[in-house]
């Protein structure tokens, strides 16, 4: 309609968002540096494709000034209560790369390349990008970095370019201008398809400046602070004291606390006691106590409960249980989460009563030495006395355990292994299965006796499930799920402190 409208693009994957725990987070970052796209390729590989739904939140131009924030802030968020998000499409990632360097490596993204349609706006980060990444793969991949087959559009393009290290291309005739004498390669019409720049209307004096609204720097802090969930509160407390604990000169975290106390006071106030800094007495800065919806990551659960992509170690010893092994193991695959064999060797483990001479076994898929906790996001330990009397032996597999519930991931258990877990999680509140009822307490999943036919395969994830296999799996539905390299805590398991 040659009407001009702002917009912000939204993906929102189908298995929620989530995050790390901060120990969880430092850790991992140097067990598996390359975890995320590990996890990426593990769930599509294992036909799990990741989906976003794909919104956009539109605001006329006429209505650029109707709000307290510049929306050409890349700091800002648009409240989804005054823009609300309206979802027009889906994005689905169904196939992994043929070969790593020529599609990853070598993919060049530059903020420049836009299609007809869409432009420009004067967002100041944006504009110094169109030109930044643009020259960055130039520098990178060298001058012809769009004859790359990964960059390379699958339609003909007439760009004029020509010449210069790396060209594919070959170019028939002289001309590689227009206009020229030959009224050759005449570009596109925009009924054709040709591109067609905006004509915006420009008044008033070219400064180098920002506007005003530029300059508040608190009150979408406030915002989005006050969405929060009470445990993400607690999560970024601990992580602003965990890093300015790291400063030896009082001046910054001192002047760390006062910013904070533009945004809230209690939250300077705690940060400020944690790292030895003067404890304020008043907000500089009051709080508006404005919330906005869709900033607390609580809010984009899945629609129904789900453990798919989720990675499950099964930690088992020589006399482990194959009634609770198997039937677990199988439940797991039904629901298209990822089940892992954990074990003290990687050579064969032996059931209960198996004969070591038949030479079967199970090979484990890691050894308690080579995985850690932080790589999955349950530990399943089924029961075997003899397999839990080794298991009880080994420092590590009590530490696994134990990590675990300290990241608040969902622990299960059953038979003798009921008691090797309550060793590691064993704390004022949390309670653990004596019988054959099943016990969820602070996401620690447990039944002391349990028969063959408590494990099935259809599963109904349910709160206060009687099952074992249902309570345990939505447990884990509820819990630090792991979605295309990413975790979560949740309200249920927020409280733990080990």
């Amino acid at each position: 309609k040659g009407e001009r409208s702002f917009v912000k693009f939204h993906f929102t994957p189908d298995l929620g968002i989530h995050s790390f725990v901060w120990d969880e987070a430092l850790k991992l970052g140097g067990q598996d540096p390359d975890f995320h796209r590990k996890d990426l390729y593990e769930a599509i590989d294992n036909g799990s494709f990741p989906k976003w739904q794909f919104g956009i939140q539109v605001i006329p131009e006429s209505r650029e000034d109707d709000f307290d924030f510049d929306i050409l802030d890349a700091t800002k968020v648009w409240p989804e209560e005054e823009v609300p998000i309206r979802h027009i499409g889906e994005m689905e990632l169904n196939r992994n790369v043929d070969e790593y360097f020529t599609q990853t490596e070598q993919v060049a993204f530059c903020t420049s390349h836009i299609v007809p349609g869409i432009g420009f706006s004067d967002d100041p980060l944006l504009q110094g990008r169109n030109f930044s990444y643009f020259d960055t793969q130039l520098s990178r991949l060298g001058i012809n970095w769009q004859e790359l087959s990964i960059n390379k559009p699958v339609c003909p393009v007439m760009n004029h370019n020509r010449d210069g290290q790396g060209r594919h291309t070959i170019t028939k005739g002289t001309v590689n201008y227009w206009p020229n004498r030959f009224s050759a390669v005449k570009p596109a019409k925009p009924e054709e398809g040709g591109y067609v720049d905006f004509p915006e209307k420009v008044t008033g004096m070219k400064v180098r400046m920002r506007s005003k609204k530029f300059r508040d720097h608190y009150s979408q802090a406030q915002l989005f602070y006050n969405s929060l969930s009470p445990p993400e509160k607690t999560h970024l407390t601990e992580a602003l004291c965990f890093e300015l604990d790291h400063c030896d000169d009082p001046t910054v975290y001192n002047r760390m606390v006062e910013r904070l106390c533009d945004i809230d006071l209690e939250l300077a106030q705690a940060v400020a006691e944690s790292v030895g800094a003067p404890i304020p007495k008043e907000a500089t800065t009051p709080n508006h106590g404005r919330k906005a919806k869709n900033l607390s990551q609580l809010e984009f659960m899945p629609k129904v409960p789900t453990i798919e992509t989720r990675r499950v170690a099964i930690i088992v010893a020589d006399g482990y249980d194959p009634v609770a092994y198997n039937g677990i193991k199988v439940a797991l695959k039904a629901a298209k989460a990822l089940p892992f064999t954990i074990a003290p060797r990687r050579t064969p483990i032996y059931a209960a009563g198996e004969d070591k001479s038949t030479g079967k076994g199970v090979t484990p898929d890691h050894h308690l030495e080579g995985m850690r906790s932080t790589m999955f996001d349950s530990v399943f330990v089924p029961g075997g006395a003899t397999s839990i009397e080794t298991l009880r032996k080994n420092g590590r597999a009590l530490h696994w355990v134990r990590e675990a519930f300290g990241h608040l991931k969902a622990i299960g258990a059953t038979g003798e292994a009921v008691a090797f877990v309550k060793d590691a999680c064993a704390l004022p509140g949390v309670s653990f299965s004596e019988s054959s009822d099943v016990v969820d307490s602070y996401g620690v999943v447990t039944a002391s006796k349990v028969e063959a036919n408590g494990f099935k395969e259809a599963i109904k994830m349910v709160k206060g499930a009687k099952g074992f296999v249902d309570a345990y799996t939505f447990a884990i539905s509820q819990h630090n799920g792991r979605v295309l390299g990413m975790v979560a805590w949740d309200e249920r398991g927020a409280g733990r402190v080990v």
